[in-house]
């Protein structure tokens, strides 16, 4: 009997579900809360980074985002040809309604790349749906931490007003 049971195969998530943590290779950054990875195990997938929002730089129909492209720049300089893990939050879905991996960004050093963003005033925190992410208390602190200290998006010539607007 115990040998039947030390034999059995670990139990495995369903196909296609994303991993709780997995390893990727950032290829780009779309812009400032959106990557391009070659994950280890699912290959290609582009990521929305959980927990912020930075101002938008290519939504079709609307105006740049006031320090969309700065923040699209920061997460290009910090994380393009950058080792990464890739983590899930269970309180949130695995996609979003554009087909994009929903996760964390944990950079090589440790640091989780939304702390790092709303800490350099790069985006804002984000909740969606009345879903705050687990990780939502230490990156609303990052925020309080740079619009205090004006900040990125934050300091002139936004003053923490990102919004796009109609062309």
């Amino acid at each position: 009997m115990i040998g039947a049971l030390t034999s059995c195969s670990p139990l495995s998530p369903p196909a296609g579900a994303a991993p709780a943590s997995a390893t990727a290779t950032v290829l780009r950054a779309v812009d400032g809360d959106t990557i391009d990875v070659r994950d280890d195990t699912r290959g290609r997938l582009r990521v929305r980074v959980l927990g912020i929002d930075s101002p938008e730089v290519h939504q079709p129909g609307w105006s740049v985002g006031c320090w969309g492209p700065e923040a699209a720049k920061f997460a290009a300089d910090t994380l393009t040809g950058q080792r990464v893990a890739l983590a899930a939050d269970p309180s949130q879905d695995s996609r979003d309604r554009y087909g994009r991996t929903l996760a964390y960004v944990e950079m090589a050093d440790g640091r989780d790349f939304s702390v790092t963003a709303a800490a350099a005033g790069m985006a804002h925190s984000y909740v969606y749906d009345d879903k705050p992410v687990s990780r939502y208390p230490d990156i609303a602190a990052a925020e309080a931490q740079a619009r205090n200290a004006r900040r990125g998006l934050w300091g002139p010539p936004c003053e923490g007003n990102t919004e796009s607007a109609p062309l």
